[in-house]
């Protein structure tokens, strides 16, 4: 099923969406979106199909222990985080196939917006949730991938400053 799952899905999603974004006649493309590294056909389209699929497949049952519900290791989703955020950086710097300045600036944007997810996730945890006044790696770790997701799209495009409000709004978004 999952073979016909992703056959299916490349072949009626991701490649009508990547030709929409990249091709000089694709729709967005000659209204003018811009996307440097692949936000737009591979982000949006697999938080689009997640969310059908979460829709398709109901609400959760309910958890007896509130305990149960948390993240059972730490440690992965730390690792996992980390090695995502090192891979993101050579993604989205090298999107551009050349070393430029703008490849560069992708790294510096990327890396400024996930820290500024993560920073942004902890104090929402630490002023909002119970028990106040706690700071998290997972909440950290949520927060960072936050800020990688929504920089992919314009991290060849936008400076320093403005990658500081992507990893915020972000953040904020997905809080």
């Amino acid at each position: 099923p999952t073979t016909v799952f992703v056959f299916v899905w490349c072949t009626l999603v991701y490649n009508f969406l990547a030709y929409w974004t990249w091709s000089p006649n694709g729709w967005a493309f000659i209204l003018g979106a811009l996307d440097f590294a692949g936000g737009t056909p591979v982000h949006i389209a697999a938080g689009a199909s997640a969310l059908v699929y979460s829709l398709v497949l109901g609400k959760r049952q309910p958890v007896a222990h509130s305990v149960q519900s948390r993240p059972h290791n730490i440690s992965n989703i730390f690792i996992g985080t980390a090695l995502s955020w090192f891979g993101w950086l050579g993604f989205n710097g090298g999107s551009g196939l050349v070393i430029s300045a703008r490849a560069g600036m992708a790294c510096v944007v990327t890396n400024l917006a996930a820290s500024v997810g993560g920073f942004t996730w902890c104090m929402l945890d630490y002023f909002l949730q119970t028990p106040k006044h706690k700071f998290t790696v997972f909440g950290y770790c949520m927060g960072a991938m936050a800020g990688l997701v929504c920089i992919t799209p314009a991290s060849g495009f936008v400076g320093a400053p403005a990658s500081l409000v992507f990893g915020f709004v972000g953040s904020v978004c997905v809080y």
